[in-house]
């Protein structure tokens, strides 16, 4: 038997009991503003470490730091700022190279 829902943001659709449900991701109820702090000196820097304290507590911190390095996005993602995560792929492309 399937039940009809509406849920928050995609309307009304069918739930399967033998469909699982995903994890909610921990900054969908945080400002988007928090995770693209303007520059990295000074406020900005509090801002991002608040933001990665988010991203700590996160159950698809893994699977947003991945997407993020696929992407090259801007801003906190997985718990990384753009320095982390342009460190972390200078470290695998030289395991790469070795």
């Amino acid at each position: 038997m399937r039940t009809i829902v509406r849920t928050e943001h995609y309307g009304y659709g069918a739930v399967s009991p033998a469909v699982p449900v995903r994890p909610r991701p921990a900054c969908a109820d945080e400002d988007p503003e928090l995770f693209f702090p303007i520059g990295n000196t000074g406020p900005a820097l509090v801002q991002i470490e608040e933001a990665k304290a988010v991203c700590r507590r996160c159950p698809l911190m893994e699977s947003c730091l991945q997407g993020a390095l696929d992407r090259n996005e801007l801003g906190v993602w997985g718990g990384t700022d753009e320095g982390d995560r342009r460190r972390i792929k200078r470290r695998a492309a030289r395991r790469r190279a070795a």
